[in-house]
């Protein structure tokens, strides 16, 4: 019972910890967008800004749960010896 209860409570933290993430970086590449870019002769506006912030961030959820799914199986070989 108490594996259970610790196991709920590390999944919560870890969704927090991902909302947190995500939403921080999508707010950051917004913001980095509108300042950056005109300085390379780029205008783009809010709406075209939140567009190219949600591509990445789809980019970016998809990578990282590649390497989690990579390194979770590294992990579960190295168990059975493999």
């Amino acid at each position: 019972m108490k594996r259970e209860i610790e196991f709920e409570t590390v999944v919560k933290k870890t969704g927090i910890e991902t909302l947190i993430d995500i939403g921080s970086g999508f707010l950051l590449a917004i913001l980095t967008q509108i300042i950056v870019f005109p300085f390379f002769g780029y205008e783009v506006t809010i709406l075209n800004s939140i567009h190219l912030a949600l591509i990445f961030t789809a980019i970016s959820m998809l990578r990282s749960w590649c390497w989690r799914m990579y390194f979770n199986y590294k992990d579960i070989s190295n168990w059975f010896g493999k």
